[in-house]
């Protein structure tokens, strides 16, 4: 009866990630909700279940699928045309993903907490700690240690519980931060790293570099042999996402670009020929994404412009003819 139970819940979860990856309805999410909350192993199965997707490289789904059954899809699928093939190649790649991925083993310890771009999401910590994640992020935890997290991509401020017997540790590819009693932000994504350290105190430690770091200070370095860079900034400015304001002291403007999509749930391409550019001042983010472009573009002299779905950062048209 057990393994029934757990195999209903896989295809019910399988079923909500399809419906919802696109969006979904407000009543969608709203039974999605009184699903969940219906029974706690629920989330457990639909963490494992957008995990595998993440995992899923797009152009094998068709291959993976057909894979599972040599007669996928069948004659009923075809009539009902792209999108029935779609959702259930989907549907059968996620079930080889989930049987074909280790860290995704039912009995393994670690599961994964995500956000879409955009979104915010507090999560609380199995120690009484707790990580606040901006949009587009991915934070790995572990059941069997709750003194540790991995920052796989994206951003999240933590608020460290302090234990001198057991720090807790942050693990971002192959840097480590440990905890001194603190509370601090790490953003991980786009191959740079950088930790800010709003109160208290970390140590930072890669390869050689063994570094402490108190309130105010910063450290940003790049993931292919980098060399830590230390700073001092305002606390108070520090993870600005959580107030809806970004400050930048000379970032090039890709990154600046990155760190505004994470938080506005956009996807914003800088033109080639300002790439190399550098930013330095504040961005406000809380009005949307229209309002936040526009200003951001208009302080450095240029014009930001709609691209499908996507925001463009260049020089103004005019100054193209």
């Amino acid at each position: 009866m057990t393994e029934q139970a757990d195999q209903k819940r896989l295809v019910d979860a399988i079923e909500w990630h399809i419906r919802l990856r696109d969006g979904g309805s407000a009543a969608d999410w709203e039974s999605f909700t009184l699903w969940l909350e219906g029974d706690p192993a629920r989330s457990d199965a639909y963490d494992q279940v957008a995990l595998a997707d993440l995992a899923l490289v797009p152009e094998t789904v068709p291959a993976a699928a057909a894979a599972a059954n040599d007669d996928w899809p069948a004659p009923a699928a075809r009539r009902f045309g792209a999108g029935v093939w779609t959702a259930a190649a989907i549907a059968a790649s996620l079930f080889l993903a989930f049987v074909g991925l280790p860290w995704l083993d039912p009995a393994s310890a670690r599961y994964e907490v995500a956000t879409a771009a955009g979104e915010h999401r507090i999560v609380p910590l199995a120690d009484g700690s707790s990580a606040a994640l901006n949009g587009a992020t991915r934070l790995i935890l572990d059941r069997s240690n709750p003194r540790f997290a991995e920052l796989a991509a994206g951003e999240a401020t933590f608020t460290i519980h302090h234990n001198d017997a057991d720090p807790f540790v942050v693990v971002a590819g192959d840097h480590r931060v440990h905890d001194v009693g603190t509370t601090f932000n790490m953003v991980h994504d786009g191959g740079r790293l950088t930790v800010e350290v709003i109160e208290g105190a970390v140590q930072y430690h890669r390869r050689g570099a063994h570094i402490s770091l108190t309130a105010g200070q910063m450290l940003a370095v790049r993931e292919e042999g980098g060399r830590p860079l230390l700073d001092r900034r305002d606390p108070g400015a520090m993870a600005g996402w959580r107030h809806g304001q970004l400050s930048f002291r000379d970032v090039p403007l890709p990154i600046v670009a990155r760190d505004l999509g994470r938080s506005l749930g956009t996807d914003i391409r800088i033109e080639r020929s300002i790439a190399n550019q550098a930013f330095t001042g504040s961005v406000r983010v809380a009005g949307g994404a229209a309002t936040a472009l526009s200003g951001f573009a208009a302080t450095i002299g240029m014009e930001a412009r709609r691209d499908g779905n996507a925001w463009r950062i260049g020089p103004p048209a005019r100054a193209l003819r």
